[in-house]
């Protein structure tokens, strides 16, 4: 059933275009001397496939509701506020990634995070199993009910004001859980 929904996702990519597409030489124009590319607040635009930012990617605040199938980012990914529903399943990420305040509707399964992962005031009310986070895990102000199996957090897991109801007993936390 999830790799249809991710079929039906990426048909409806096809589809629906935006308003905008960028190339990649559109993006040196979002680009600073560090590789960082930076569309915050910017409008619904489509970023080039396949993407390749040589530094951190921020699109918070942005209009962007769709990422390219295969998009690496040597940095951090920022989506903060975000109208951002699905990352793609062609994702890598060498630092952190920022969803809080997005549009989030669900994480890839197997998703391996090599910096913090952040959730924390969305509307996800469940993460995917066999989930790596290197960095710290913030769930605060989610709907998350539980967390989920064979999760493996580096870091320490921050739960302030969620309904979380169970903890399972194939979680691995190098840090602390705090609430």
């Amino acid at each position: 059933m999830w790799l249809v929904k991710r079929l039906l996702y990426v048909i409806c990519l096809v589809i629906v275009q935006p308003a905008v597409a960028l190339t990649s030489i559109h993006l040196l124009n979002y680009q600073d001397s560090y590789g960082n590319i930076s569309l915050k607040d910017s409008g619904d635009i489509r970023l080039p496939d396949p993407l390749i930012v040589n530094g951190n990617l921020n699109l918070e605040n942005s209009r962007i509701g769709i990422l390219p199938l295969s998009l690496t980012v040597k940095g951090n990914l920022n989506l903060a506020y975000s109208d951002i529903e699905h990352l793609p399943l062609a994702l890598n990420v060498k630092g952190y990634i920022n969803l809080a305040y997005s549009n989030i509707k669900e994480l890839n399964f197997g998703l391996r995070v090599l910096g913090d992962l952040s959730v924390a005031h969305t509307q996800l009310t469940k993460l995917p199993d066999n989930l790596y986070v290197k960095g710290n895990l913030f769930l605060q102000n989610s709907k998350i009910l539980t967390l989920p199996n064979k999760l493996v957090v580096d870091g320490n897991i921050y739960i302030g004001n969620i309904p979380l109801t169970t903890i399972p007993n194939d979680i691995i936390i190098g840090g602390s859980l705090y609430r």
